[in-house]
């Protein structure tokens, strides 16, 4: 069986501050270190429940956040482009996310947003307004691979179980307003990521993939109108006012085709 983690840092455990997201700040370094607890504590989770591979995906800013000689050594790094180019996501038996975090607008949400916090407003998908849970959810769903586990704020793990439905999650803090969120114990936390993971490895074959109609209608609004001049000069991106962009596929084909 080979699960795939991808993760993101707004919803590592002890990250509890916007100044967190500062590659230069302490408080970075900080939440690489967490970043690498909660990795290897679902990691652990999905060995424990019975996985034969584990492969795992940096998914926040560049995908260089991994402290690497921290990593457990039994599961491999791979970006997501290489993921799709070496044909590895036709292999994924079931997705689980760690570090999550809310779609843009979502109340009592830690750092909530998709892709960009400056320039993205909302994203939909086929008029379903969404995040990055649902984009990761639909790429490896097209390919028959379920969500079972996510982690992250409170908001994060309500969010995964309304689009996924009853699979485990581990909330590891709540947010006290879009910047700053309360940690829950760094202990049970890290306990939690992985009994969770462990137990979402029985959902393998009794969760549904998330799966969206094709074709598909990706839609963005932008913040400012700038942002919408840029997107709209892309290759098959349609403007529709000032601040809306929409790009039709037939298929997903890649993890880059559900975005812009």
């Amino acid at each position: 069986m080979h699960i795939h983690i991808i993760t993101d840092l707004e919803g590592i455990s002890g990250v509890t501050d916007i100044s967190q997201m500062d590659f230069d700040s302490e408080g970075y370094e900080y939440a690489r270190k967490r970043l690498m607890i909660d990795t290897n504590a679902a990691i652990r989770g999905a060995f424990n429940g019975g996985a034969d591979t584990v492969t795992v995906t940096d998914g926040h800013a560049r995908g260089q956040n991994f402290i690497n000689e921290m990593l457990d050594t039994r599961a491999k790094n791979i970006n997501l482009i290489e993921l799709y180019k070496q044909g590895i996501h036709k292999q994924v038996d079931a997705l689980m996310f760690v570090g999550t975090h809310a779609m843009p607008g979502t109340m009592n949400a830690f750092l909530d947003h998709v892709q960009s916090s400056i320039s993205w407003y909302d994203y939909y998908i086929n008029d379903v307004k969404c995040g990055e849970l649902v984009q990761g959810g639909a790429f490896f769903g097209a390919y028959g691979a379920p969500v079972i586990f996510a982690s992250g704020d409170e908001a994060a793990c309500a969010e995964a179980k309304y689009f996924f439905g009853e699979i485990q999650t581990a909330p590891v803090k709540k947010a006290l307003c879009r910047n700053k969120a309360e940690a829950y114990d760094l202990a049970y936390c890290e306990e939690q990521i992985e009994k969770n993971a462990c137990m979402a490895i029985s959902l393998v074959g009794k969760i549904k993939p998330y799966i969206v109609s094709e074709p598909l209608e990706i839609r963005v609004d932008f913040t400012r109108t700038d942002y919408c001049d840029n997107a709209s000069e892309r290759p098959g991106v349609e403007r529709v006012n000032s601040r809306r962009v929409i790009k039709r596929i037939p298929k997903i084909t890649d993890y880059l085709s559900i975005l812009l």
